[in-house]
C-alpha cells in the first residue's frame, strides 16, 4: 500500500491552517511517473520539473517547477520559525521520491526572514549522525511561493562501524598536527559525522572523528588562519581531510 500526504490545490498543506481544501498525493515509483535520472526535465506527480543532477550520487542538485511553483504557502505573513520548519517537512514529503531523502533525515539549520522572504536550510542526518557538507535549502517569497530548491544530499549515506575510540583518534589527529608544525594547538570543539569521500565515480562513507584545533596563544594578531580541522576515519585511522579554520568563519566544523 502506498503512503499518501495531504496537499492543497496549489501544492502545500500546512498543519493547523483552517479552510484549506486538501487532496491526496500518493507515493509511486519514479519510473511510473516518467522520471529519468539525469534528465534535465522530469515529471513527478503530473508536475514538470527542471532538474540538475549530481553525476556520482544521482541525487538532484537543483529542482524548479516549469510554469508553476514547487509550493505555494497560504498565510505566510503570519507564520513563525516553527511553522516554517513544517513547510520544509511538507516540501520534502512532496518531492522525496526525487530527493530520495525523507524529512526525518533532515535537521533544520536555519530559518531566517529578510525583506518579507524566508530563507530555510537543512542538514542531512543518518540515525542522528550528521552527514558532512550536506544541505537542502529554499526560499519562500512574500507571496508564499517556493520557486526552487537546492541540495547536496547523499541518499545512500550510512553509518559505518568505528574501531577506534575517541582517544585513539585524537592521538592520530595530534600526530597530523606535528606534521604541519601546529603541535601547540588544542581541541576547542569536536564531533562525529559521516564523511562522504568522493572518488572515481563512487562515494565511500566513513564515520569520522572531527577535531577542531586552535593555537593556545596567537603568535600574530593579524593572522586570519589560526586553526585546523582534522578528520580521522573511525575504522582505519586514516586522515580523511584537514582544513584550515579561518577567524571570519568562526568555529567549528561541521558548522551549525
Amino acid at each position: 500500500m502506498s503512503r499518501c500526504s495531504l496537499l492543497d490545490r496549489r501544492g502545500v498543506a500546512v498543519a493547523g491552517l483552517a479552510g484549506v481544501l486538501l487532496f491526496g498525493v500518493c507515493d509511486s515509483p519514479l519510473a511510473a511517473e516518467g522520471v529519468v535520472v539525469g534528465a534535465p526535465r522530469v515529471t513527478l506527480n503530473g508536475q514538470a520539473l527542471d532538474v540538475t543532477w549530481d553525476e556520482i550520487t544521482n541525487a538532484p542538485l537543483t529542482v524548479s517547477a516549469v510554469g508553476s511553483d514547487l509550493l505555494v504557502v497560504k498565510g505566510i505573513e503570519g507564520m513563525g520559525r516553527g511553522e516554517i520548519q513544517d513547510i520544509g517537512t511538507l516540501l520534502v514529503k512532496k518531492y522525496w521520491q526525487l530527493l530520495r531523502v525523507r524529512p526525518e533525515h533532515l535537521v533544520l539549520r536555519k530559518a531566517e526572514k529578510s525583506a518579507g522572504s524566508w530563507f530555510v536550510s537543512y542538514r542531512q542526518t543518518v540515525r542522528g549522525v550528521a552527514v558532512y557538507d550536506t544541505s537542502l535549502g529554499f526560499s519562500i517569497d512574500p507571496e508564499g511561493r517556493v520557486r526552487s530548491l537546492g541540495a547536496i544530499l547523499y541518499p545512500d549515506a550510512r553509518v559505518a562501524v568505528s574501531r577506534l575510540d575517541r582517544e585513539q583518534a585524537l592521538k592520530i589527529a595530534r600526530g597530523k598536527l606535528r606534521d604541519t608544525d601546529e603541535s601547540d594547538h588544542e581541541v576547542s570543539a569536536e564531533s562525529v559525522a559521516i564523511y562522504p569521500e568522493r572518488r572515481a565515480g563512487a562515494v565511500e562513507y566513513h564515520r569520522a572523528y572531527i577535531f577542531n584545533f586552535f593555537a593556545r596563544k596567537e603568535t600574530h594578531p593579524g593572522s586570519v588562519v589560526n586553526g585546523r580541522a582534522v578528520f580521522v576515519d573511525g575504522r582505519t585511522g586514516r586522515i580523511l581531510k584537514t582544513q584550515p579554520l579561518f577567524k571570519p568563519l568562526g568555529c567549528c566544523l561541521p558548522g551549525d
